[in-house]
C-alpha cells in the first residue's frame, strides 16, 4: 500500500511538470533594438508593456501559483544546482591539472639547468687543470732534483778518498771530515752502505752545512756556494749503492 502511494505521488508530480511545460505562455509584444555603438553588442530592450505575472503589472515575486508548478521549479533548481556543482568540480580539476603540469615542467627545467651547470663547471676545471705528469716527466723531475755528481778528482769511488773544497779544509771541520771519510771508505770496500753508516753520513753532512751557514759572512760567496754544493753531492753519493 505504501509503495502504491509513492508511485501515485510520483506520477502526479511528473504529470504536473508536463502540464506546466505545455502551458501556453503569454504573448509578448514585438521588441526593437536600441542604437549600437560600433563593435559593441548591446542587449535588446523590450518595448511596450511586458508580461508580469503579479498583480497590477508588477512581478509576482517568483512564487508558484500551484503545487505542481512549485514541484517543477524545485526539480529544476535541483538539476541546475547539480549542473553548477559539476561545472565547478570540472574547472577545479582542470586548474589542478594545469598547476601540476607547470610544477613538473618547472622542476624538469631546474634539474636540467643544475646538471648543465655541473657539466660546465667540470669542463672549465678540466681546461684549467695542468696535464698529468707522465713517467718520463717524473723521472726528469727526480733527476733535476738530485745534486750534481762529484767528479773523480773530487771523490774516488774506489778508495773513498775525498778532495775537500778550500772552505771545508779549515780546522773547524777536521772531526766531521774524518767521520765522513771513514764512512765512505767502508762503502768503497763493501760496495754498499749500512743503515748506521747512512744515518751517520746524513748527520755529519747536515752538521757541516749548518756550520757553513753560520759562516756565510766570513766565507767568500764563490767558496761558500762551492762548499755547499759539495756537501749536498757527497751526502747523496754516500747513500747511493755502488753499481
Amino acid at each position: 500500500m505504501k509503495r502504491l502511494t509513492v508511485l501515485v505521488a510520483a506520477a502526479a508530480l511528473a504529470g504536473a511538470a508536463v502540464t506546466f511545460a505545455q502551458a501556453p505562455q503569454p504573448a509578448q509584444e514585438p521588441t526593437q533594438q536600441t542604437a549600437q555603438q560600433p563593435g559593441i553588442s548591446q542587449p535588446i530592450q523590450p518595448t511596450g508593456n511586458s508580461y508580469y505575472g503579479g498583480y497590477g503589472g508588477y512581478p509576482g515575486g517568483g512564487h508558484a501559483s500551484t503545487a505542481a508548478e512549485g514541484a517543477a521549479r524545485g526539480m529544476a533548481d535541483v538539476v541546475r544546482s547539480q549542473g553548477e556543482a559539476n561545472l565547478n568540480n570540472s574547472a577545479a580539476a582542470i586548474n589542478y591539472s594545469v598547476a601540476r603540469s607547470n610544477q613538473i615542467q618547472n622542476r624538469a627545467a631546474w634539474t636540467s639547468t643544475y646538471f648543465d651547470m655541473r657539466a660546465e663547471n667540470r669542463a672549465r676545471r678540466a681546461a684549467e687543470r695542468r696535464p698529468r705528469a707522465t713517467m718520463a716527466d717524473l723521472v726528469r723531475y727526480a733527476q733535476a732534483g738530485k745534486p750534481k755528481p762529484l767528479s773523480p778528482s773530487q771523490f774516488d769511488v774506489v778508495t773513498g778518498a775525498v778532495s775537500w773544497p778550500l772552505a771545508l779544509q779549515v780546522d773547524g771541520y777536521a772531526k766531521s771530515r774524518a767521520e765522513l771519510e771513514q764512512v765512505l771508505a767502508r762503502r768503497a770496500s763493501s760496495g754498499t752502505i749500512s743503515p748506521s753508516d747512512y744515518m751517520k753520513a746524513r748527520q755529519v753532512t747536515n752538521a757541516m752545512l749548518a756550520q757553513l751557514k753560520e759562516q756565510i759572512r766570513e766565507v767568500p760567496p764563490a767558496q761558500y756556494t762551492l762548499a755547499k754544493r759539495f756537501l749536498e753531492s757527497l751526502a747523496y753519493e754516500a747513500a747511493r749503492t755502488l753499481g
